[in-house]
C-alpha cells in the first residue's frame, strides 16, 4: 500500500508538471500573438495624445536615449510639424500621486514654451477631488509657461494636494529634460 500513495504522489506531480508547462507555453503563444496589437495601440494613442497638444502635427521621433537621464522622465519625442516649420517636444512623465502613477504628456514648443498638458493616467487618484487635475481648468494653467519658469505659478486642486503637487513635479520633470535638450545638453548616441 505504501508503494502505491508513492506511485500516485509521483504521477501527479508528473501530471501537474506536464500541465503547468502546457500553460506556459499558451500563455507565451497568445503574448506572442497579442504583444504586436498591444504596442501598434500604444503608438496610435501616444499620437492621439500628442494630436491633442499640437493640432496636425505631422509624427514624432522617440529621442529618449540622446538626452541625459531625468528623474520623473520616461519618454521624450521630437514633433515633427505638419507645416514644415521647427520641430515641437513632447516630454512623457510619471510621479507618484495619491493613489498611484500620474502619467503626463507635456508639449513644448521650439522655443521652451508650455504648448499643453495631457494627462496620460491618473486613475487612481481619488475620484471628485484628485481626479479633477485631468480638466481642463486644472491643466490650462501650465499653458504659456517657459521651461524656466517656476511652476508653482500654476495653482493646485482644493482638496487634491498630493494629486497636485504629482502633476507640478510631472511638469517640473518636463522643464528639466527640455533645458537638457535646449542647452545642448544631449549625449551622441551610438548605433
Amino acid at each position: 500500500m505504501q508503494e502505491n500513495k508513492k506511485g500516485n504522489v509521483g504521477f501527479s506531480a508528473v501530471s501537474l508538471l506536464l500541465i503547468s508547462g502546457f500553460i506556459a507555453c499558451l500563455v507565451a503563444l497568445v503574448n506572442s500573438i497579442t504583444a504586436p496589437v498591444i504596442a501598434e495601440h500604444g503608438v496610435e494613442s501616444l499620437k492621439e495624445n500628442i494630436a491633442l497638444i499640437f493640432a496636425g502635427s505631422e509624427d514624432f521621433d522617440d529621442i529618449t536615449g540622446t538626452v541625459t537621464e531625468t528623474s520623473g522622465v520616461e519618454a521624450i519625442y521630437k514633433v515633427k510639424s505638419a507645416t514644415g516649420g521647427e520641430d515641437n517636444y513632447c516630454v512623457h512623465t510619471s510621479t507618484a500621486g495619491y493613489g498611484g502613477a500620474v502619467e503626463l504628456l507635456v508639449g513644448f514648443n521650439c522655443d521652451g514654451q508650455i504648448a499643453g498638458v495631457a494627462v496620460l493616467s491618473a486613475d487612481s487618484e481619488t475620484p471628485g477631488v484628485g481626479q479633477k487635475i485631468t480638466e481642463k481648468q486644472f491643466l490650462n494653467g501650465f499653458k504659456g509657461l517657459s521651461y524656466n519658469d517656476e511652476g508653482a505659478k500654476v495653482d493646485g486642486v482644493t482638496g487634491a494636494t498630493v494629486s497636485s503637487k504629482a502633476a507640478l513635479s510631472g511638469v517640473n520633470s518636463a522643464c528639466v529634460a527640455i533645458d537638457k535638450i535646449l542647452n545642448g545638453e544631449e549625449e551622441e548616441v551610438s548605433a
